[in-house]
């Protein structure tokens, strides 16, 4: 029997294989990832419909796949399970010994030594329990947190932080790839009696790694973005200082609702107002038809640092939803970007993006505009710094917080006066958030 690509979103027809999750001749259940797709967007974990044996594996790494093409050949359940060893036959049919096609099956991968459960003993997503299997850790053993018991990937993260593999368990070698960064996957086997004098390691002068997955895809869309969209960036300063202390109160207020509260909801509604007097800035340029399409809705992304690189998800409807509301969601959209667990959905619709660096540091970046978008902000880090004031006639030296703000305009469709005087407004919001209590 075949396995195909099933649909990857909306509007999404193809995409680039990644890597296997299984091998051939592994037993696999229903719900079982079996390899991962990246499309333009995000990369997909593809989950098995089906249970049996996997018998041949049919896409490579770096290879473009479309929706409906044969990615593995598999047998059923049943009939892996009454297919006999090579050389053998079957001493008595599954359903003659009064079997079931399941329990045969469920028989079956026993005797492989292959953990078989029912994807419905144990409620994981697919990232949840890939991350299990690369910790060496049965999920039956966990205990879930998430609703129905379900379990998370933090449960499994939690789990692993307080457990001591058997001395027998050996980590993948997915799994020893992130625990060691920079070097070779550290073994646990004792070394051979004639290995043990002290070697010069086997070095390479140089690696050579596929360069695929999100880090190509980030490529190619950076390298688009530069081909089209004429990049003109302007710098604004503003005084962050009573952005700092109403986000103090907020961030009191959301700890007891379980929310981070960051400065990025502020930045997000402050932008939405400067937005309504310049919908220039929340357009795109549809080369194809020639038109410059304004939205009158505010769906703003948001970059995000991954393992695998950056990602920027949308949040929508910014505009109707309050500080609270935007910190819960930015909140939940980092959660599942750090497990892999974006959708293809959690794409679609963005007018403009923010990238934020500010928590990594640098005076301000030049960022790149997120094609076919027309503008995106840079949010760098908030300074203390003394600064001059003037007061009533007179100037002293007070202590304030500062930051600086990078614009990235396609200069083909915004003048950069009026990218300035955007700005101006914008800065004038985060110099006075209270006035968005008004607005």
């Amino acid at each position: 029997m075949e396995f195909r690509v099933p649909e990857l979103g909306e509007g999404v027809h193809e995409g680039e294989f990644v890597k296997w999750l299984v091998r051939p001749g592994e037993v696999v259940e229903h719900d079982r990832p079996l390899c991962e797709i990246m499309t333009d967007k995000a990369t997909v974990e593809i989950p098995a419909s089906f249970d049996g044996k996997v018998t041949e594996l049919r896409a490579k790494e770096g290879q473009t796949v479309k929706v409906n093409e044969v990615l593995l050949s598999f047998e059923s359940g049943a009939a892996a399970s009454s297919a006999s060893p090579a050389g053998q036959e079957s001493e008595q049919p599954a359903q003659a010994s009064g079997q079931t096609g399941r329990e045969a099956f469920e028989k079956e991968a026993a005797a492989r030594a292959v953990p078989l459960r029912r994807a419905d003993h144990v409620a994981a997503a697919p990232a949840t329990r890939r991350l299990a299997r690369e910790m060496g850790m049965e999920l039956s053993a966990v205990s879930g947190s998430g609703p129905n018991g379900r379990i998370l990937y933090e449960d499994v993260e939690r789990a692993a932080s307080g457990a001591r593999p058997s001395p027998r368990t050996v980590p993948s070698e997915a799994f020893q790839r992130k625990l060691s960064v920079a070097g070779p996957a550290v073994s646990t086997a004792e070394p051979e009696p004639s290995t043990r004098k002290t070697q010069e390691p086997d070095r390479s002068p140089e690696d050579r790694v596929p360069f695929v997955g999100l880090r190509k895809k980030i490529s190619e869309k950076m390298r688009l973005s530069k081909d089209h969209a004429a990049h003109f960036t302007y710098v604004e300063e503003a005084d962050a200082t009573e952005l700092v202390r109403l986000r103090m109160l907020a961030k009191d207020i959301g700890e007891k609702q379980g929310v981070k509260v960051t400065y990025l909801p502020f930045v997000m509604k402050s932008m939405v107002e400067a937005l309504r007097q310049f919908p220039i800035l929340n357009s795109t340029l549809d080369e194809e038809k020639g038109e410059l399409v304004y939205k009158h809705y505010f769906n703003i992304g948001i970059s995000i640092q991954t393992a695998e690189g950056l990602t920027a998800p949308v949040i929508r409807d910014v505009e109707h939803k309050s500080i609270l509301t935007l910190a819960r969601e930015l909140q939940d959209l980092a959660s599942r970007a750090k497990s892999k667990q974006l959708h293809i959905d959690d794409f679609h619709g963005g007018t403009i993006t923010i990238t934020n660096v500010g928590s990594i540091g640098g005076l301000f970046a030049t960022p790149v505009i997120n094609y076919p978008e027309v503008a995106i902000l840079g949010f760098n880090k908030i300074f203390r710094q003394p600064v001059v004031k003037k007061s009533e006639g007179r100037e002293e030296v007070v202590i304030r917080d500062r930051t600086y703000f990078s614009l990235s305009l396609d200069h083909r469709v915004v003048d950069g006066a009026i990218g300035a005087e955007f700005m101006k407004v914008f800065v004038r919001y985060i110099e006075n958030p209270s006035l968005l209590l008004v607005s």
